[in-house]
């Protein structure tokens, strides 16, 4: 209904524009006529005028003195000039008319070219208007942007294809019946199963992700809230909307896409695609129990929840092929966000437990581009009010408080660590050895030429030692102290795909 009418509001608008446009080129035409009429008429006068002059001019007459000798007292005859009653007029004053009419025509032609000039622009300004506009609703209809009056979304119309199958989320109570999958700071996740289109269609799950309106006083009503505590709410709010827009349409085979966002009053609702393998973190757990390392582990996005998990069950270690896949997916998507989007998007928590996986074990980065508009008190590490898991954060943020690209590549680094150990930074293994955290322990490995030691023992003795030594050397040269000794995501991208073939 609102599509309609805005459409409606859009022909109304671009008949007006005509209508005017039209209304103005029939003026000048009209005026252009009348000037040209205007012409003729004195040009045709003055013709008639010295026509009807040189009929009725006569030539001078004159008559001549006679000189002769005569006496004294006889008067003299001198010569008498008689003027007709109609003269012809000198050649100088015939030439007046043409001077007057030739500035009168120059005038003219300066006026229609300034009439011109303005009418031109103004139609070339509309028409422009016009035309931007209609460009801008084919290409929001292309890529998928529904609006409808409730603010909903869709950016995936290929997994959610009418609005009305995310109703439920309108409601206060939509999310009662539903399983929780993950919590957080800001909020909880939530599986979801899709309304079907049609009898004996496949079902389809999502994953609801809600991120919590809170003001800094958490206590306080939301109308009890300050006038400056509503302004911020309110800022953040739009802050957050548009952050959200501009990642909607975001494609990679390596992204995680957001299929839908349900604005509320009190919360923002993002809808994602459920990874059913979950993610990368729960993945290289599966073959053993749980342990003390796991307690209050990492396993939360970057703005505290996870946006798809599964049951830790114990099973087979994923195999090093698989990982070695996974990170070059990872590489692969930094690259995207990095290098193609103007401005690079920073993802600022890149960790196992934000790397999911798709039906082929296919890496997807979930949360990139939304965690900058979390507030510090809704990351992971509150402790100091720092954005990002402990860690996985560059040691140059601690002194800038700034995520860069180069931030990104070192938690990457740190992630390819522990793909090819098996430890997390936060495992009970380094409260144990002198070196305090999982890349001063590689480093020091590496410099005492004993890196074969890292090698998780799920995937020892495989056949693949060599390539995951090469993995924990581009490790170590990803979380370099110094960003700019770091490569780029595209560099670590090439030698990784080097390894694999």
């Amino acid at each position: 209904m609102a599509s309609g009418k805005s459409l409606l509001v859009l022909v109304s608008l671009i008949s007006l524009l005509l209508l005017l446009f039209v209304s103005a080129v029939q003026g000048y035409d009209a005026g252009r006529h009348a000037v040209a009429r205007s012409a003729v008429s004195r040009r045709s006068r003055v013709g008639t005028r010295h026509l009807q002059h040189g009929r009725t001019a006569s030539p001078h007459r004159y008559v001549l003195a006679e000189k002769k000798q005569h006496d004294p007292g006889t008067p003299t005859r001198t010569a008498v000039h008689h003027h007709p009653r109609h003269h012809q007029t000198p050649p100088r004053l015939l030439q007046q008319p043409s001077r007057g009419k030739r500035h009168r025509s120059h005038k003219h032609r300066v006026r229609n070219w300034i009439i011109g000039f303005v009418v031109g622009s103004i139609a070339g300004v509309i028409s422009g208007l016009v035309t931007s506009v209609l460009f801008r609703l084919v290409l929001n209809c292309a890529r998928g942007r529904y609006r409808r009056r409730s603010g909903t979304v869709i950016f995936t119309p290929k997994l959610i294809k009418r609005a009305d199958q995310l109703a439920f989320l309108e409601k206060d109570d939509g999310l009662v019946s539903l399983t929780v999958i993950g919590s957080g700071g800001c909020g909880e996740v939530y599986k979801a199963q899709l309304p079907p289109e049609r009898e004996g269609e496949e079902p389809k799950f999502i994953a609801i992700k809600k991120i919590k309106l809170q003001p800094s006083n958490e206590s306080a009503p939301p109308q009890n809230l300050s006038d400056e505590e509503s302004r911020q709410l309110d800022k953040w709010s739009r802050q957050i909307q548009s952050e959200i827009r501009t990642v909607g349409h975001i494609r990679h085979r390596n992204l995680l896409p957001l299929a839908a966002h349900v604005p509320r009053p009190d919360c923002h609702y993002l809808v994602y695609e459920y990874m059913k393998n979950g993610s990368l973190h729960h993945a290289l757990r599966a073959h053993r129990a749980p342990g003390p390392e796991d307690a209050g582990d990492s396993s939360t996005s970057s703005s505290g929840i996870s946006v798809s998990t599964t049951t830790e069950t114990a099973g087979t270690a994923l195999p090093w092929p698989a990982r070695l896949r996974v990170a070059v997916g990872v590489a692969a998507g930094l690259e995207y966000l990095h290098l193609s989007q103007r401005p690079p998007i920073v993802h600022r928590d890149l960790k196992p437990a934000n790397i999911l996986l798709d039906d082929d074990m296919e890496a997807r980065i979930a949360d990139f581009g939304l965690a900058k508009t979390m507030p510090d008190e809704h990351t992971h590490f509150t402790a100091s009010k720092v954005a990002g898991t402990l860690g996985y954060i560059a040691p140059e943020y601690h002194q800038t408080y700034k995520f860069t690209v180069k931030c990104d590549v070192y938690s990457f680094g740190v992630v390819l660590a522990v793909l090819a150990t098996g430890k997390e930074p936060t495992h009970d293994f380094f409260t144990q050895v002198d070196d305090i955290g999982l890349v001063k322990w590689l480093r020091r490995l590496m410099q005492d030429g004993d890196l074969a030691q890292a090698i998780d023992p799920a995937i020892a003795g495989q056949g693949f030692e060599e390539q995951i030594l090469l993995v924990l050397r581009i490790a170590v040269f990803c979380t370099a102290h110094e960003p700019k000794e770091r490569p780029t995501a595209k560099d670590v991208r090439c030698m990784l795909a080097q390894i694999k073939s």
